[in-house]
Order: structure tokens, then C-alpha cells, then sequence
């Protein structure tokens, strides 16, 4: 999958969750209510060579959860869309901010073949 269509399937996912709500990092809106989730492609690393050409990469994402307070049932419809995708994923750190709320910061991973 090229990188257009992982983020648009990506997107299409995380819109299922909070429908119009969803942003790619460097387009949030300024003062976008909460809740809302941003998620970025943070890296894109060659794993697998052949011939001193890549055959695979892997791509790493990140999904931000931003909520006013703790949402466990947002939490939960967020994990159970990326599990029922087949999408495993790791919480990487949940943090307040006072002005803003609480970031809860998902990382998934996945892979692009060279033939794709």
C-alpha cells in the first residue's frame, strides 16, 4: 500500500470513530474542540535489502487521542476500530495538558513492499 492510500485508509478508520473530527498533523484546525484525534507517518525505515535495495519498510504512525477529560468509552471505540482492522498498536503515553486536556498517544505499524 503507497504511502496516499495507508494514510487515506488510515484516516477513513479513525473517521468511523469521531466522524469529522480527524486531522493529519499539519492540518489541525486552530481551537478544534475536543475531542479530537491527529495522526502523523513519524518514520519510514528500510528493514529488509536484497542487491543493497530495500524490499520492505516499515512505516510508523501515530495516533493522538485528545479528549477534555479520561474518555474510557472513546479509548475503547478508538482500540476496538484498530482491532477489528487487524491494525495492532501500542499505547505509547497518555498526558494532560491544563489548557487543552488529555493526549493519549497510539503508535501502529506497518509495512510497504518494494513491488507496491
Amino acid at each position: 500500500m503507497a504511502t496516499k492510500e495507508r494514510l487515506e485508509y488510515i484516516y477513513s478508520l479513525l473517521n468511523e470513530v469521531l466522524p469529522n473530527k480527524v486531522y493529519y498533523a499539519l492540518y489541525v484546525e486552530d481551537n478544534a474542540e475536543v475531542p479530537f484525534i491527529v495522526y502523523q507517518e513519524i518514520s519510514k525505515n528500510p528493514k529488509t535489502y536484497a542487491d543493497d535495495l530495500y524490499l520492505l519498510k516499515q512505516i510508523t504512525i501515530q495516533i493522538t487521542l485528545v479528549t477534555k477529560n479520561k474518555d474510557v468509552v472513546l479509548e475503547g471505540k478508538l482500540e476496538d476500530a484498530l482491532d477489528l482492522a487487524g491494525i495492532d498498536f501500542r499505547l505509547i503515553s497518555e498526558y494532560p495538558l491544563i489548557d487543552t486536556g488529555i493526549y493519549r498517544i497510539y503508535e501502529i505499524k506497518m509495512e510497504e513492499f518494494k513491488n507496491e
